[in-house]
């Protein structure tokens, strides 16, 4: 895959759960790691989980993801992305209604022949989440220059 690939899968989350899942195969491994969240070879689960992340519902947070950077090939890589959410209610229990919320992530794909995902795992920047919040968080480390 490449960059413009895994853009437009994040554009899916948007409002376009049925495309985006058809990027998965009926066998696939899904983490999200800070979450905890593990789901093996179950797309309705899967897709519950993505709906989360769904900009349909105009009384929901808002999620926009950018892809900016892909380093792999077509059978596999890892993306990073950013990802700014609008909180219009709490946010896994963190207050966080009325606050906008930047964070960057990796997520590693691979792929079959096909195309289809297979594996996916995600990784965000938790800390960074809480330090806007204005929650305790481990502190940024500055280093001189």
């Amino acid at each position: 895959m490449n960059l413009e690939w895994e853009q437009n899968w994040l554009k899916q989350f948007d409002d376009d759960l049925d495309v985006l899942m058809d990027n998965y195969t009926d066998t696939f491994e899904y983490e999200d790691m800070n979450l905890g969240v593990r789901i093996d070879n179950d797309k309705p689960k899967l897709r519950q989980l993505f709906k989360t992340f769904e900009n349909a519902d105009p009384g929901a947070s808002k999620h926009y993801f950018e892809a900016t950077r892909y380093h792999g090939d077509a059978r596999g890589g890892t993306l990073e992305w950013t990802w700014e959410i609008r909180h219009k209610t709490d946010f896994l229990g963190l207050a966080a209604a009325g606050k906008t919320t930047h964070v960057r992530g990796l997520t590693v794909h691979a792929f079959d022949q096909n195309g289809k995902i297979t594996v996916e795992r995600s990784l965000w920047d938790t800390a960074a989440l809480m330090r806007q919040l204005g929650l305790d968080a481990p502190a940024e480390l500055e280093f001189a220059a």
